[in-house]
């Protein structure tokens, strides 16, 4: 029975089992923790159509695929767009590259726009 037990543990340990207790303890968490907040507040690039343009708003309603940085399936959603970028530049039926980042309250907005053929 001991020589069972001795290789199940060593099995485990071969396995890689023994590592789950360092990754789950609470300073493992911070570490992944803090590693995912710096990527929240890096930019993501997507490749978006631009749908339509609210300037009274700030806000373009564009169609986007996948963004995998973010977990996000393709959809079509209205965003904020920052300040320092032109609107005017932006028409309905562009194809773009869109920079996303969050903003300060949380919310993912369009911080930069690439015009394809540009």
């Amino acid at each position: 029975m001991k020589t069972m037990i001795s290789a199940t543990i060593a099995a485990l340990a071969i396995l890689g089992y023994g590592s789950l207790s360092a990754a789950a303890d609470g300073d493992g968490h911070k570490h992944k923790a803090k590693s995912h907040q710096m990527a929240e507040k890096q930019e993501v690039m997507v490749h978006a159509k631009v749908n339509g343009i609210d300037k009274n708003q700030r806000t373009a309603n564009i169609s986007h695929g996948p963004v995998k940085e973010l977990s996000w399936p393709a959809m079509t959603m209205d965003m904020k767009v920052a300040d320092g970028v032109a609107l005017a530049d932006l028409h309905q039926g562009q194809e773009v590259m869109v920079a996303l980042a969050k903003g300060d309250d949380g919310i993912y907005l369009i911080t930069k726009v690439m015009i394809h053929g540009h």
